[in-house]
């Protein structure tokens, strides 16, 4: 029974660690992951940093080993004052073009946009985000790890500045 086991944990993680040359959707791959990461406060003053620490997760296509193209979803947990919390959630679409240097690692320039929910107690704005970046990603068959640094922009927010993100991610690539 030990035995059976032991092989069987041994082909899984030969499975999902080795490296492939076909692709699951011809000359597209899906990549799916989880985020975790941190955000600089995006404005100018004294208040609250609506950003923070935060989770989320993205998925896309890459066509061609090269074009991304997906969807982005992160909620950054903010702060509080004087008891009232501030949280922003944001989503939207991303592109970039992933530059393959060894066959396991992706350099990927690319660029987010799409509406960011301020939240302050009760009371909620929202506005535009760009979020141009680079992306790191290693892949070990089908799981990826990684991590990306951006430039976070609101042209609507009065008063703002640039902010900083940096994330880590997790994910399958199929």
């Amino acid at each position: 029974m030990h035995r059976t086991a032991w092989i069987f944990g041994l082909a899984s993680i030969a499975i999902v660690t080795s490296t492939r040359t076909a692709h699951a959707l011809g000359p597209i791959d899906l990549e799916v992951g989880a985020k975790a990461g941190v955000g600089t406060k995006p404005y100018n003053g004294d208040g609250p940093n609506p950003l923070g620490f935060g989770l989320g997760g993205r998925a896309g296509v890459v066509l061609l080993d090269h074009l991304y193209g997906g969807v982005n979803v992160m909620y950054y947990l903010g702060d509080s004052q004087n008891g009232v919390s501030f949280n922003t959630l944001m989503y939207g679409v991303e592109a970039g073009w992933g530059l393959k240097l060894l066959e396991i690692l992706t350099i990927r320039p690319q660029v987010g946009l799409g509406n960011a929910t301020f939240s302050a107690g009760n009371a909620s704005n929202s506005n535009l985000y760009v979020e141009p970046g680079v992306t790191g990603l290693v892949s070990l068959g089908m799981l990826f790890v990684g991590a990306d640094a951006n430039v976070l922009v609101f042209p609507g927010l009065a008063n703002s500045n640039a902010a900083f993100t940096l994330h880590g991610q997790v994910g399958l690539k199929f």
